[in-house]
């Protein structure tokens, strides 16, 4: 009996273990270090579950909420049309770093945006939205969508990822 346990205990692991691997379609996608800003877009993180989208960047540099004088934004086409009709930002708020979903196709009367939740940090170089995919209608993996660090001092984009006007597919 001992003999036939060690065995199966090793196999269920096993299968445990590359069934969890399996499961994991986190996508990693690296930018150029091109611009002076402390969040620089280094590396854009994302993972699309059936309750959630994960959407995290790292920057080349540490920052604080209390040194960011960006926010990173996310444009999304989750509809397959050439429009852009989602948006995540992520800003310093007085109490942490806040992660904000806006509706682009809003119609009169309805709510442009959801609220604010408050972004994670994995690292010191990092901040990452959990949200509920609910919050997105209908999608699928094959959303489109770029990534800014927008200035607030200077009223524009200081950095893109992708560059030269390309978008990420998949999220």
């Amino acid at each position: 009996m001992r003999r036939l346990l060690v065995p199966l205990v090793m196999v269920l692991s096993v299968g445990a273990v590359s069934a969890s691997a399996a499961a994991n379609t986190l996508r990693v996608r690296v930018d150029a270090n091109d611009s002076r800003s402390n969040l620089d877009i280094h590396k854009v993180i994302t993972n699309l579950s059936p309750t959630t989208m994960y959407l995290r960047v790292r920057s080349w540099d540490r920052f604080s909420y209390l040194s960011m004088r960006e926010e990173w934004d996310f444009s999304l086409d989750t509809f397959g049309s050439p429009a852009v009709d989602r948006a995540v930002a992520i800003f310093p708020a007085p109490h942490g770093i806040v992660c904000v979903v806006y509706n682009l196709h809003a119609g009169a009367g309805q709510t442009g945006y959801r609220p604010a939740i408050r972004a994670t940090r994995p690292d010191r170089r990092s901040a990452a939205c959990h949200l509920p995919r609910s919050w997105f209608g209908h999608i699928d993996r094959a959303v489109r969508f770029r990534v800014f660090v927008f200035s607030y001092r200077k009223a524009t984009n200081i950095d893109k990822a992708p560059g030269h006007g390309g978008v990420y597919r998949w999220i």
